[in-house]
């Protein structure tokens, strides 16, 4: 029997952001997909592995994890990077960031750091991932450690700004607010193309379930790509099929309709 793929994107795909849960339809998806012997079941998120919150309750579910937009993959224990910013760059943006006060959420291999905070960015992290980080509070940042992604807290026109000043990262929009900073070229979809290579996965049984725009690269290297009801539009108009809102238990409507469940 053929091993199927599924690929879930966490924020207003698994985890809904308004009652900030996991949904009780979601736990039963999950519990069903996982007693299929051929399915393997990953997370694909743009968080990174110390900011997975309360998915840590459900990791008995997951194979493995494509986090980071595909810059940090953990299968099966096993952890594999993609390629960390390059220093000079990272030197540049934090000093645009300080002189612009803008917040950077700093990604390493082992930790997350803050340049500082804004009352935006620490709302983020208090109320939304309830996460512990590291606050400079405005020291500086040892550069020549390795950072693999950043967050930076920023409207979208002070957002230009930077996608202007380094063509050399990409920035992906969390919507009019704030974007995931990574190298060029890195994106949730080569995390999976990694993770199929490594596992011997053929395209047709690989799914993928999103509803942001950093979901739109990895729709485009599964067989099936499904956008959430809440979805962007970029993401609903890049997917093989659209479902319900998380809150009207789409995910598992979808799952059901593709006959997964």
């Amino acid at each position: 029997m053929e091993k199927v793929a599924l690929f879930f994107d966490i924020d207003g795909t698994l985890f809904d952001g308004k009652s900030k849960s996991i949904l009780p339809s979601t736990i039963e998806l999950l519990d069903e997909l996982s007693k299929k012997d051929n399915y393997d079941i990953y997370i694909s998120s743009g968080r990174s592995y110390k900011t997975l919150g309360i998915i840590n309750n459900y990791t008995k579910y997951f194979k493995g994890y494509n986090l980071t937009n595909g810059q940090e993959i953990i299968i099966s224990g096993n952890k594999y990077y993609g390629q960390a910013i390059n220093e000079k760059t990272l030197v540049k943006i934090l000093k645009l960031s300080e002189e612009n006060n803008h917040s950077l959420g700093i990604i390493t291999k082992d930790d997350i750091v803050m340049n500082f905070f804004t009352p935006e960015s620490y709302q983020n992290f208090t109320s939304y991932i309830k996460q512990n980080v590291t606050n400079l509070d405005h020291k500086a940042f040892d550069t020549s450690i390795e950072v693999i992604q950043l967050w930076l807290f920023a409207k979208g026109e002070d957002l230009k700004i930077y996608q202007k000043a380094f063509p050399e990262l990409e920035f992906l929009c969390w919507g009019k607010y704030g974007a995931d900073v990574l190298p060029k070229g890195a994106s949730k979809a080569q995390g999976i193309s990694h993770i199929q290579k490594l596992m011997h996965y053929q395209k047709v049984n690989m799914y993928a379930f999103g509803d942001g725009d950093n979901d739109v690269s990895m729709f485009d290297v599964v067989g099936t790509s499904v956008a959430m009801g809440n979805a962007s539009f970029l993401a609903k108009e890049k997917a093989s099929i659209i479902t319900d809102d998380i809150t009207d238990d789409g995910l598992y409507k979808a799952c059901k309709k593709l006959k997964l469940i």
